[in-house]
Formats: C-alpha cells, sequence, structure tokens
C-alpha cells in the first residue's frame, strides 16, 4: 500500500497540517481556472458583497464565499476536478491517514476572495473534545484522523496575503484556545498563514484550528476543497454517496464513484494504489473456533 514518506508523516503527526509542494501541474492549475473563468456567469456578484460574520483579526469589507457543484459542471469543464476524486498522487496521503478504504465528505467546491474580503473564523476540534468524526489517534506506528481536508491552490499565496491558516499541533491541544486567539486578535505568532505556491496541496485535519485569513493580494484567492473521512464515518449531511447517487455519476469512472459510496464497512469497493483498480473489501475474517472449544 503506498505511503507518505517518513519525513512526511513526522510533519503531519507533530503539526496537524502538511503542505505537498507542486502536486498539480501548471498545465492541470490553468485548465481548472479556464472552468471556473467560463462557469463564473453562474455566480451572483452578491456573493462578493455578502457580510462578513467574523470581528476582530478576521475582519474585512464583506466575505470569501465557496461554489459548489464543480463535479457537475459541463464536459470538459468538470472532468479536471473529477480526476482528483481519487488521484494517484493523492493516494499515498489518503491511505497513511484513514487506512485502506477512505470515502468522500462533502460535496467539493473552490474558495473565492478579492482583495480586502475577511476571512474565515478559525475553528477546529483540538484533542480535548470527544469526537468520532473530527479526531486524531496514534496507536502501534500508525495514526488515523477524522475528517481532513485536502485543499488545492489555484493561485498563488504568498507570505502575508492571508488565505489558509492553522495553529500548528492544535490538533492535540488539551486546553481551549482562548477567544481573543480564536478572533486572531492576541499571540498572531502561534497563527501559521501557509504561503503556498499555484498547484500546492494543503493537507489538514478537521480536529487542527485552521481558518483563513482576510485576502490582502491583488489577484484572486481561488483553492479547491475535497474533505475525506474514513470508510465508516460521515460528517456532513449533503453528500452524493448519502442516498441513491444522481443521474451524472454514471459518467464516472468505477474508482470515482467507489468515492462516492455511503459509509460503511463490509465488502466496500477499495481503491488500488494506481487509482483505477477497485476489489471489494470484506471484514476481516473471525477467528477460528476450534470445536472442542466451541462445544464446552
Amino acid at each position: 500500500m503506498l505511503q507518505m514518506s517518513e519525513r512526511e508523516k513526522f510533519l503531519f503527526d507533530l503539526q496537524g497540517f502538511l503542505h505537498v509542494k507542486q502536486i498539480l501541474s501548471p498545465e492541470q492549475v490553468k485548465a481548472m481556472n479556464q472552468a471556473i473563468d467560463i462557469n463564473a456567469e453562474a455566480w451572483s456578484e452578491d456573493m462578493w458583497t455578502g457580510p462578513n460574520p467574523y470581528g476582530g483579526g478576521m475582519a474585512g469589507k464583506n466575505a470569501e464565499f465557496g461554489v459548489g457543484g464543480i463535479l457537475e459542471w459541463p464536459q470538459p469543464y468538470c472532468q479536471q476536478f473529477r480526476d482528483l476524486l481519487a488521484h494517484p498522487k493523492t493516494i499515498p496521503y489518503l491511505n497513511s491517514i484513514f487506512g485502506r478504504g477512505w470515502k468522500l465528505d462533502h460535496t467539493p467546491g473552490c474558495i473565492r476572495a478579492r482583495k480586502g474580503q475577511g476571512g474565515h473564523g478559525l475553528h477546529g476540534n483540538t484533542a480535548r473534545l470527544v469526537d468520532d468524526a473530527q479526531n486524531f489517534n496514534f496507536t502501534n506506528g500508525q495514526f488515523r484522523s477524522g475528517l481532513t481536508v485536502f485543499q488545492y491552490q489555484l493561485a498563488d499565496i504568498n507570505p502575508g496575503e492571508g488565505g489558509i491558516t492553522v495553529i500548528p499541533g492544535s490538533h492535540k491541544a488539551n486546553f481551549k484556545c482562548p477567544e481573543d486567539i480564536m478572533l486572531y486578535n492576541e499571540d498572531k505568532e502561534c497563527v501559521y498563514n501557509v504561503a503556498c505556491k499555484a498547484g500546492d496541496l494543503v493537507i489538514f485535519m478537521e480536529a487542527t484550528i485552521h481558518g483563513s485569513l482576510p485576502w490582502t493580494a491583488d489577484h484572486e484567492r481561488r483553492s479547491l476543497l475535497y474533505r475525506y473521512c474514513p470508510r465508516h464515518v460521515q460528517w456532513a449531511a449533503h453528500n452524493y454517496g448519502q442516498h441513491k447517487l444522481p443521474e451524472w455519476t454514471k459518467e464516472l469512472t468505477e474508482t470515482q464513484r467507489a468515492v462516492l459510496e455511503p459509509p460503511y464497512m463490509d465488502n466496500r469497493p477499495v481503491i488500488e494504489d494506481d487509482g483505477v483498480t477497485v476489489v471489494r473489501a470484506s471484514q476481516e475474517p473471525k477467528p477460528h473456533i476450534p470445536r472442542k472449544i466451541h462445544e464446552m
């Protein structure tokens, strides 16, 4: 089973997030941005002017916004986004974080922000609350995470420009984060704005305190969000596989449809390392009980 490198495992376990550079090619980034530009006419200008509910250091003229439905856009604009559902480059990370078998949670979407738009308030479960959907555990040399976000950058995020931000190590925090830190008013040095280039990927747990800082760059922020969970967990109510799969999913490959399956364990379709082959993974067989012991 393909896995993250030992260096990546150390950093993810230590920080609660991982910055993977240049996982998308310049051609992929260009095609995705073009798809967004072409389909942007369906997005109302009201989306750019909605109120920002966050105060403190997250305040801005208005709020960033996210748009879903990218998997449902007409061809060829949807294809680049569908290919990310179970991309061979991300499979080692999914296997390491969730083990063999994982699923999409939430519908994927794109976050957009213009200069002057406010941030998205810091939030995260940490380790002080018991939540099977937003957790982090380490046992027998392996870590396992609950809901985890794969955020692909389609535009540069230079230092200090805002966008994706985390409090490194907060996934292991045992104390409540003070409100003035969550509002980005005090101790700002513990909040890390992840500088990225277009094509980079940032993976972070929902247990890690995270959010996005006000956008200050002249160019538009564009970040894709794909959220995954262990195969037996469902966090969001709106998920493709929660009920019968919609008609358009018949256009997907067997691998892509497997990612949209609802949460369950037994006889589940599991994606192999090549990102193409799908096998059925049953529950582990029960240990054989000798007949004499069984009859005692």
